[in-house]
């Protein structure tokens, strides 16, 4: 009888497990279930616990669109500050429990693929039941579960980075999730487009969903731009307080005084409440496209109060045109449009000015940088003020054949002077970038390992990875075998900051300075300009890059690297400190090294 029972339990079992495996996905949408089932993670949320929808009514229909089987490929063109990353882990979370399959994620790189798994999918899976026990522990035996693998019933989340082509091959997948894919490079090693290498992924499946997902950047060299302008091309409205015409939320449309945004038909005032408590919904301005696509910025956001996106919108100003890049990328979810002009040298050339002492009086720190070629050391030394105004101070030539002793001890000595203001307050250099490349490698590492304790450190430019984003001071490792430190530098982002502060018209935050003589001559204004930013492509895929269009540019890399100085040292240049020597020298704590680099 036992044995009967235990035979009828097995046979029950069995059918239970046949059954879910066979089962249709419930009649669910990915909005639904993340209401139902959902948790936030306090890692990660301001307002941890259960998932609610309406508390940004603007995500229901972008997730629902993954439940649309008319649509296989979604696109979210969008801001900061909206919740796009929660909905890729609800997307995530749904195909877990109700309707499993093979699942892509692919971050930039590599090292974001593994963060995005350890601080957003694992607590999630932490903390929503739904989806705990159908992914086993990654700390038991045998579990599937990875950091970049996640395995359970029916199906598994592989992550990758679209700089590493090895996680892009080989296994089919019915859901992609691709996340901020303007970061993506333009190709992943040899093999091509990482996103068009993903996408082939899916090729066997025919109810395949891709989900694109990306804050824009360039205007041109934007993927996610184009996959917008290809898609039903949504907008988020809200309709008038006063009228009721539907309409998105327009910067343009905002009054900063009262903090409110007037109805584009009607004219009528309305503060952020107001029409946040309005009815919305999502019009496509391409509607009969093959895929669908939704636009979204910071005004919108139920976590950013249009008074802060104001600021951040004056701050950004007064900083210049990299800050405000990064606010129309970041707040308005739109792209920025370079300036491809040339910049007028002449002009550059006519505003040079007399100082009346060796240093203006509103420098604070002294930066220096060092270009070596075969034959001459040529150097900049540049002064910084509050707002990153900057005064050129000296652009110097050590003539001489660097396989001599010579000219290395010419540039030490340069190197140590200093220049004093009209009080007679003197300024040694704080900080000197060094570049390592040429056929002088290893002498640079040695001549700047011994001077660290002067904060003389080996640079080298990164401009290899096409279309791929690069910050200016990229990171720090140690040489072999000299252990100098050497500081990657992302030249790309250099050159436009440079490009953009020589275009600030007033004195003030970022604007350039240049002194009567001193090397600023008009070779030195042909230099500074000798490159301009082309868009090129690569199998149908655009990027930027800079481009010489006069063979020198000395000037350029070393205002550059100078930047890069100033960006190291991080001084507080909005306070009355000054790296002067002697009295006024702001106390600092000593620079430690070691092989991970500067601490």
């Amino acid at each position: 009888m036992a044995a009967k029972r235990k035979s009828n339990n097995t046979a029950s079992l069995f059918r239970d497990i046949v059954k879910s495996a066979v089962a249709p996905p419930p009649d669910l949408t990915v909005s639904e279930w993340a209401d139902a089932y959902r948790k936030l993670s306090s890692e990660s949320s301001a307002e941890p616990g259960q998932w609610r929808t309406d508390r940004a009514p603007y995500q229901r229909e972008i997730m629902d669109a993954v439940n649309d089987p008319e649509y296989e490929k979604i696109v979210i063109m969008s801001s900061a500050q909206v919740g796009k990353t929660e909905l890729i882990l609800n997307t995530l979370g749904y195909h877990v429990d109700f309707d499993p399959g093979p699942i892509l994620v692919v971050q930039p790189t590599v090292a974001l693929a593994q963060s995005f798994s350890k601080e957003r999918l694992a607590p999630m899976i932490r903390d929503t039941p739904a989806i705990k026990h159908k992914i086993a522990d990654a700390k038991s035996r045998d579990s599937g579960n990875t950091t970049l693998q996640k395995s359970f019933p029916g199906g598994y989340i592989v992550l990758a980075g679209a700089n590493a082509p090895s996680g892009l091959a080989s296994r089919p997948i019915r859901i992609l999730l691709a996340d901020e894919i303007d970061r993506f490079p333009v190709s992943a090693g040899t093999e091509g487009d990482p996103l068009s290498l993903a996408e082939k992924r899916t090729n066997n499946f025919y109810n395949r969903k891709k989900i694109f997902v990306s804050t824009p950047t360039i205007k041109g060299a934007s993927r996610i731009e184009t996959e917008y302008e290809l898609s039903t091309m949504e907008e988020w409205t809200l309709s008038c307080p006063s009228c009721g015409e539907y309409q998105p939320l327009k910067f343009a449309q905002i009054h900063f005084d009262s903090v409110s945004m007037s109805c584009s038909c009607c004219g009528a005032l309305h503060d952020e409440y107001e029409w946040k408590r309005s009815p919305g919904k999502w019009i496509a301005r391409n509607p009969d496209a093959r895929s669908r696509g939704f636009h979204l910025n910071e005004f919108a956001s139920p976590w950013k109060k249009w008074q802060e996106i104001i600021n951040d919108f004056l701050d950004a100003k007064k900083k210049g045109q990299e800050a405000m890049k990064v606010w129309v990328n970041t707040s308005l979810g739109e792209t920025w449009e370079e300036e491809t002009e040339e910049v007028d040298t002449e002009s550059l050339e006519n505003r040079r000015e007399e100082y009346g002492a060796e240093l203006p009086d509103r420098v604070k720190v002294l930066t220096a940088a060092v270009d070596t070629q075969d034959d001459r050391f040529e150097i900049e030394v540049v002064g910084w003020g509050a707002g990153r105004e900057s005064w050129g101070i000296e652009y110097h030539v050590i003539h001489g054949d660097l396989k001599t002793e010579k000219p290395w001890q010419e540039l030490d000595e340069y190197l140590s002077r200093t220049w004093s203001k009209t009080d007679g307050k003197r300024f040694g250099i704080a900080i000197t970038c060094m570049d390592s490349g040429g056929h002088f490698t290893g002498e640079v590492y040695r001549f700047t390992k011994a001077r660290e304790n002067r904060r003389v450190y080996a640079i080298k430019g990164r401009s290899d990875a096409k279309g791929q984003y690069t910050p200016l001071v990229a990171g720090y490792t140690r040489t072999k075998p000299i252990k100098a430190v050497l500081v990657s530098l992302g030249v790309a982002e250099g050159k436009a900051r440079v490009m953009s502060n020589i275009r600030v018209p007033e004195f003030g935050p970022n604007y350039c300075h240049f002194p009567i003589g001193r090397g600023y001559d008009a070779n030195y204004f042909l230099g500074l300009t000798a490159e301009a930013l082309v868009t090129k492509y690569e199998k149908g895929v655009a990027y930027k890059v800079w481009k010489k269009i006069r063979n020198r540019n000395e000037p350029l890399d070393l205002r550059v690297y100078n930047t890069a100085a100033l960006e190291i040292l991080n001084p507080d240049l909005s306070s009355d400190k000054e790296y002067a020597i002697g009295g006024g020298v702001r106390k600092k704590k000593k620079r430690r090294t070691s092989s991970k680099g500067v601490k």
